[in-house]
Parts: C-alpha cells; sequence; structure tokens
C-alpha cells in the first residue's frame, strides 16, 4: 500500500506515532482552547438565536429586565475579557505544538536522520525541553483561569444568572478547560517518549551505518 514507499516506511514506526499522537494532542488543545476563545458567552449569545429563541424559550431576555440584562452583558463582556488571554496563550502553545510536530513527521520522512544521525540527537533534545517547558505552562493556564473564575466578576456573574434560573454560568473549570490541561499532561508523557525512542533509532542507525552491505 502507500506505506510501503520507502519513504513512507517512516510513518510506520514508533517514533512516527508518537509525533503524530502529539500533533493530534496539538489540535485538541487547540479545539478546546478555542471554546474560551470563540464566543463571549452567556447572556450575549441569547438574542442571537433570534425568533426561535423568543418563541421557545418566552422571549429573548429570558427572564431578564432591562437593566438586568445590561448588567448581565456587560459582566459577560468583562468576564471574557478576562479569560481572552490565557485562551489566546494557549492557542499560541497549541499551534507551535502542532507545528513542531509536523516539522518532526516531514523530516523522518525525508529520511534526514539516516543522512545526519546527529539530528536524532537535537530531537531528543527538543523533545525532552518541549516536555519540560509544558510542565509549566500547564501550571500557569490553571493558576490564571482559576483566579478569573475567584474573581469577583464571575461570582456576580454566577449570582445574576442564579436568581433568573440559569445554573450553567458557575465559577468552575468547564469541560474544555479540563480536556485541555489533560491532552497536555499526556502530550509530555508522548515527548518523552519520542525523546527515548529518538535515542534508540541514534543507536539504530549507527548500526546500519557500521553494516552497509546488510542493507
Amino acid at each position: 500500500g502507500l506505506l510501503e514507499c520507502r519513504r513512507c516506511r517512516y510513518l510506520r514506526t514508533g517514533r512516527a506515532c508518537c509525533q503524530a499522537v502529539e500533533a493530534l494532542l496539538a489540535v485538541l488543545i487547540l479545539v478546546c482552547s478555542s471554546v474560551s476563545y470563540g464566543s463571549p458567552g452567556g447572556y450575549t449569545g441569547l438574542p442571537s438565536l433570534g425568533s426561535i429563541y423568543y418563541y421557545q424559550y418566552g422571549g429573548a431576555y429570558g427572564g431578564f429586565s432591562v437593566a438586568d440584562g445590561e448588567k448581565a452583558q456587560q459582566l459577560d463582556q468583562r468576564f471574557y475579557l478576562l479569560k481572552l488571554p490565557i485562551a489566546r496563550a494557549a492557542m499560541a502553545v497549541a499551534g507551535c505544538l502542532l507545528v513542531f510536530s509536523c516539522i518532526l513527521i516531514l523530516v523522518g520522512v525525508l529520511r534526514l536522520p539516516w543522512h545526519f544521525p546527529a539530528w536524532l540527537l537535537l530531537e531528543c533534545v527538543l523533545n525532552i525541553l518541549t516536555a519540560i517547558g509544558i510542565l509549566p505552562a500547564l501550571y500557569y493556564f490553571f493558576h490564571f483561569l482559576l483566579g478569573v473564575y475567584n474573581s469577583s466578576v464571575c461570582k456576580e456573574r454566577e449570582q445574576l444568572y442564579q436568581s433568573k434560573g440559569y445554573q450553567g454560568f458557575r465559577c468552575s473549570l468547564h469541560g474544555a478547560e479540563i480536556a485541555a490541561g489533560l491532552s497536555g499532561c499526556i502530550a509530555v508523557m508522548a515527548y518523552l517518549l519520542s525523546a527515548a525512542l529518538a535515542i534508540r533509532g541514534y543507536r539504530t542507525v549507527l548500526k546500519l551505518k557500521q553494516k552497509p552491505v546488510q542493507l
């Protein structure tokens, strides 16, 4: 099949599989982070449902008076702006991880490690540094989010929505943010495994280089 091609055989190796997993995890982090970035959420999203919301749920205000509606909209905007920096940072990190994984896959397909075995040592170092770098990034990610959820803006917003019967605006981590964190933890293990496989690949290449006749 396609993977029998000389260059594409690399895609069947353990290193390639780890790099593909790393790329998928980066995409998952990117998608989960975009949930916080993509929409202000809350009350500001209710009028956008238009007439369907109006007729099915009793009006675009959904139980809010004019004053409460304006207050809810302001709180939504302020809460959205509080979360925006960490959402952008998470998306940027995920994008860099995705590009990094794709570059490593491309390098493997082009058989650069065979021509320059020292690349595998560099790849090992880069994988270790990436794994170590993700750890403080995860700490900062959750530390920042918990600070946002403990802010007075979030507490006031939660109380306002609860007073109108809405229960989906609690000041706690939601599923997408937890999924992004778990994906980051799995990515750490994947990069460490890739580092170990790069060392093993380096030793294998050196042995094969010493036996060109058997190739």
